[in-house]
């Protein structure tokens, strides 16, 4: 297991993040966009501790496995919050305090850095070209339907092997992932990659009982990478 001392990833050369819930605080956004999805299908609204819960799984899983919904009825509600949230949402996410600073830190000290995260590429991008950080990632990488990348494990299985990481390379053990949900330890397990959750974005029981280590602020995310 990863150790959460100062310094103790500081010669990890590889460092993948997760967006929402870990670089910016999408939450608002994202709320805003389901409130909207659900009036428009004319859904009843789930409580705000389940509608947390939807904040980095691929929103169809979360319909159909949280509300049980049909793959039909999930798939109108994901096209609705899509077009909101691509509309109104995607502008209101902000980096939280001190990922600016930690991502500059990661360059100086000549790390890859990657995006690894369960909203579609092309929005990512978008999202992080909007705040102005595109420029720190070596490669932003996240879903897309027309591959059939739709998953977290899938995503990063994707971002290590642009990034020259193939199946089995000794590197990816030198690799981390950083995320706010268990999926994104789930995830990079499938491909034999360590992680580490952080404790400001959207995690829950789920991941305070996971025997996944875990930092509680970018201030201690920070020293842990930079020592």
């Amino acid at each position: 297991m990863l150790s959460t001392a100062s310094g103790a990833l500081s010669d990890v050369p590889v460092v993948l993040l997760d967006l929402d819930g870990t670089i910016v605080d999408s939450g608002p956004g994202i709320f805003a966009a389901l409130e909207h999805a659900f009036a428009a299908c004319d859904e009843q609204l789930p409580e705000p501790a389940v509608l947390r819960t939807f904040i980095g799984p691929p929103l169809t899983t979360s319909f159909r496995g949280v509300l049980g919904m049909s793959a039909e009825r999930a798939e109108e509600l994901r096209l609705a919050y899509t077009e909101h949230y691509q509309s109104h949402g995607l502008l209101e996410a902000l980096p939280y305090p001190g990922i600016p600073e930690l991502l500059d830190g990661l360059a100086a000290s000549g790390r890859t850095v990657a995006v690894a995260t369960n909203k579609p590429e092309t929005t990512a991008r978008r999202l992080l070209e909007q705040q102005g950080l595109a420029d720190r990632f070596a490669l932003i990488g996240g879903t897309d339907r027309a591959s059939g990348r739709s998953d977290k494990a899938a995503v990063i299985g994707s971002v290590l092997e642009r990034l020259g990481l193939a199946a089995g390379a000794a590197g990816r053990a030198r690799t981390v992932m950083i995320g706010d949900r268990i999926h994104d330890a789930e995830g990079a397990s499938e491909h034999g990659v360590p992680a580490l959750l952080v404790g400001w974005g959207y995690g829950g029981p789920v991941e305070q009982a996971a025997d996944v280590p875990c930092v509680a602020t970018v201030a201690e995310l920070s020293a842990l990478l930079l020592g």
